[in-house]
Parts: C-alpha cells; sequence; structure tokens
C-alpha cells in the first residue's frame, strides 16, 4: 500500500490536505465544491499506480441524483464517473504519468456541487460534492494489452426459454444452459443472478448467490475472506418485509442479508439460525476455494454501478487471490440487451435493458441473461482460464 488515508475524526488526512475541504465529521470529510486537492509523497513502486475512494456523493433525488467526479493525478484527467450512492471508486494510472515524479497530487472535481439548502436538504449553504471517508493509493501489475471487442446477442429459436437458446449457448460455450449456469460465481446485491440460474435448472451453492451486500462490505468480506460470516455472535433472524413469510437472515459485520426460505415460525426462530450458521460455515468454505482456483467467472450486479470505475477495486481484490475475472451487468441504452464487452483483461461488461423493480429479482430478461453468461464465458475461455 502506496498510503492510505482516512477521512473522518481522528483520521490522518490533514497531512495530506490542500483546498476544498470541510472540517472532518465523524463519518468523514467533505470536498466542497468545485474541486478538493489532495498531495502525497509517491513511495516508488512496480507497474501502475491505483487509486481507490470510499465515498457517499451529495444526492436529493429527483432534483439531483447523482454527482460526477473527475479525478485529475499530477495534472493529468485519470477518469471520470457518475456516482449516485455510497461507493468504491477505482481509476488507474499509468506509469508514464508518473515518471520522474517524486509527490503524486489528485484533484477531485465535482462538477455537480450543490448546496443542502437548495436542494431542500437542510440550511447548509455550503456547497458540497462528496463525503470521503477513505483512500487508498497502490501499486498494481500494469494491464495485459488485449483487443476490446463486443459480442452481439445470441439468437433464440421459437418456443420457451431456456430450451430455445440451447442450441446458440451450446455453439458458443460447448455447454447446455444449466451447465454453463454452473460456471458462474454471483457477488450478490440481489437475487436476480440466483434466479436465472434456478430457471436453467442449475442450483449452486453460491455463498452470495441469494444475498444483499453493499460495494464497501463485499470489498471487506474479499480482503478478509469473510472470517466471521458464520460467528454466532454475528448471525440474527428477522421475518421478512414482504408479508412475513420467510425468515430473512443478516451478518452484522458484513451488513449481509439472504433469504433463508424457511417459513417464520416463531417457535422454530433457533433451529433455523442453527441451520444457517452452518450453511454459511459450508458456503464460505466452498467460497474460498472458488476464489483460490480461478475456475468461475464471478458476477457482480448493482443498478448504480454502471462503469468499470465502480467495479474495478472488486476485480482488483478478486486478482489479489487468484487468476480472477469480473463479469459486470449493467442497464445500457446505447447497446443491444444481450450484449457483451471486454472492457480490459479479465473484466467484462455485459447490457440489459432494464433491471427488475426493487424487491422483484424474477421480473428478468431471461433471454438478455443467457445471451450475457455465454458471451461472457466465451470470451473468458479465450483468454486460457476456467474449467
Amino acid at each position: 500500500m502506496a498510503a492510505q488515508i482516512f477521512f473522518g475524526t481522528g483520521g490522518n488526512a490533514a497531512a495530506s490536505q490542500g483546498s476544498g475541504w470541510a472540517e472532518p465529521n465523524e463519518d468523514g470529510t467533505w470536498c466542497m465544491g468545485p474541486q478538493a486537492t489532495l498531495h502525497m509523497p509517491l513511495v516508488p513502486g512496480d507497474g501502475d499506480l491505483f487509486v481507490e475512494c470510499v465515498l457517499q456523493p451529495l444526492v436529493r433525488p429527483p432534483a439531483l441524483t447523482g454527482q460526477r467526479l473527475v479525478l485529475t493525478a499530477n495534472g493529468a484527467q485519470a477518469g471520470e464517473v457518475l456516482v449516485q450512492i455510497e461507493s468504491v471508486i477505482g481509476f488507474r494510472i499509468e506509469r508514464a504519468w508518473l515518471e520522474n515524479r517524486n509527490e503524486l497530487r489528485l484533484a477531485l472535481r465535482s462538477p455537480d456541487a450543490a448546496s443542502p439548502v437548495e436542494l431542500g436538504a437542510g440550511r447548509d449553504t455550503r456547497m458540497l460534492g462528496f463525503q470521503l471517508r477513505e483512500l487508498r493509493v497502490m501499486w498494481v501489475p500494469p494491464e495485459v494489452p488485449v483487443h476490446r471487442r463486443r459480442m452481439p446477442p445470441l439468437p433464440a429459436a421459437d418456443g420457451a426459454l431456456p430450451g430455445a437458446m440451447e442450441d446458440s449457448v451450446r455453439v458458443m460455450t460447448g455447454l447446455s444452459p444449466e451447465n454453463l449456469m454452473l460456471q458462474l460465481e454471483s457477488l450478490g446485491y440481489n437475487c436476480e443472478l440466483g434466479l436465472v440460474q434456478r430457471r436453467c435448472g442449475a442450483e449452486p451453492l453460491g455463498l452470495l448467490r441469494f444475498s444483499g451486500i453493499s460495494a464497501p462490505r463485499l470489498l471487506e468480506g474479499l480482503d478478509f475472506c469473510f472470517q466471521d460470516i458464520d460467528d454466532p455472535a454475528q448471525i440474527r433472524l428477522y421475518p421478512s418485509w414482504a408479508g412475513e413469510t420467510e425468515w430473512i437472515g443478516r451478518n452484522l459485520r458484513y451488513d449481509m442479508h439472504w433469504h433463508t426460505y424457511r417459513p417464520v415460525v416463531e417457535a422454530e426462530r433457533d433451529r433455523v439460525r442453527d441451520d444457517e450458521i452452518k450453511k454459511l460455515r459450508f458456503k464460505r468454505r466452498r467460497f474460498l476455494e472458488v476464489l483460490d482456483s480461478g475456475e468461475k467467472l464471478f458476477v457482480y450486479q448493482r443498478p448504480e454501478h454502471d462503469s468499470a470505475a465502480h467495479v474495478l477495486p472488486i476485480l482488483n481484490m478478486l486478482r489479489s487471490h487468484g487468476d480472477n475475472a469480473l463479469l459486470f451487468v449493467a442497464v445500457n441504452r446505447d447497446s443491444p440487451p444481450g450484449s457483451v464487452e471486454r472492457i480490459s483483461a479479465d473484466l467484462y461488461r455485459g447490457n440489459l435493458a432494464r433491471v427488475p423493480p426493487a424487491g422483484w429479482s424474477d421480473d428478468s430478461d431471461l433471454r438478455a441473461w443467457i445471451s450475457i453468461c455465454a458471451n461472457a464465458y466465451r470470451l473468458w475461455r479465450e483468454t486460457g482460464r476456467g474449467g
């Protein structure tokens, strides 16, 4: 780690902060629009530099649904991304930009900075962009050069899915839809991929398959190998918010929620809890084996995370464990649903036309999902990865 900066009260950010910062609070420090700057010694290292920010944008829907973040490093623009929720954002800085430099100067621009008072969110008149919680700078291996490539949607014959796509899936991957779905490992957020797998006849025992977890907590889990996920002191059960028909599990450390598919019977709470702890122990062991082996393609989906900057921190963490690759799935109305793009080595983007309504992950575009999974698997296998 070349640098790690904490921005909350008691953090170490003051030594690196230039202009454009508010006073720190318990949760972090706000960037004052239109720009906040940081400077720090550039610790020597090999490869490229990676800057990772944990931040929360000032938003107030419908007036302001997101903030654009533009990062420059030593005067060169490293990237731009729209941030809508608390996120972990990553930018790669090529080594050529840093040659003969002994200091790293970062500027975080907030073109959409606004004041809470003008958004009707309080009396604060300051122009605010992002609340920074943590910033990490690290050296990472240089990217292997690859040709960007786009795969079009797969054709489907007449008839019901997934059978109507079996021939095209076999041509593309050499697998049936069921076996294709077993090559994918979900990284949570919602149950959509898990239900797509089920509709194709596959029931992998994924740790995060029917779970919800935020990006910061997902990265923490990957970093610590989901240590304590089966700790009884960290496990809670509560009735589902949808009619109290099912027990929902929760791990306090990672703020992770999951379906138990067990009916709410108060007398059975302790038994269900004991069963879930055993399942978590088994699924964690299996997940770590997958993480170390590089034999499955990891899949991440969250509607607000639709660009490479949103998922590069996840890919870097996956790579730290093994020879892993990542497919992220997002709505992209500029590309046909079911198409896939190779963004860089080990990173693929699948394109959907829509996402299901909140709380209803079974309303999926099954044809697009099957096409995305087949196309991404083909691109991934072309690199010599996978089983």
